[in-house]
């Protein structure tokens, strides 16, 4: 039996770059099937969305580093990390999902079901983060 480790973001990471080399790739590949017009700039669009996508993917991730280090050390976390990790929540998730709705059309069902199992390992991560999160308030609440 295969076990994955999920104690770090590396999951989430390791489909999030995936999904964005298949988009190049499939995109490449419908240009070069002839799947889009050749007389329009319409290949260097999805490019360039991919790319901007990743590189706010993988800084929204970054911005959540200093809640994890607090977390990580048992000191109680910050307003200002917890606010950064929430807001780097609520946008990742919202781009995720709009990606897999850019992606939904007929030549392009991969991307979208990619997209969707990035969305899904990104929800886990952050569902487990939060709740270790939470988890010291309630048994702080408990003792007292």
């Amino acid at each position: 039996m295969v076990t994955i480790n999920t104690s770090n973001p590396a999951l989430y990471i390791t489909t999030l770059v995936l999904s964005s080399v298949t988009s190049y790739y499939i995109v490449f590949s419908n240009y070069t099937d002839g799947i889009y017009p050749t007389n329009q700039d319409s290949i260097a669009i999805p490019f360039v969305a991919t790319t901007g996508l990743l590189a706010m993917l993988l800084l929204l991730s970054l911005s959540q580093y200093p809640l994890y280090r607090q977390l990580k050390s048992g000191k109680p976390p910050s307003l200002i990390a917890t606010s950064f990790a929430l807001f780097s929540t609520t946008i990742s998730s919202l781009l995720l999902i709009e990606s897999t709705n850019y992606w939904f059309s007929p030549n392009h069902f991969t991307l979208s079901t990619l997209y969707f199992i990035t969305l899904s390992t990104y929800l886990f991560h952050q569902f487990k983060l939060y709740k270790r999160l939470v988890s010291p308030i309630k048994q702080g609440s408990q003792r007292g």
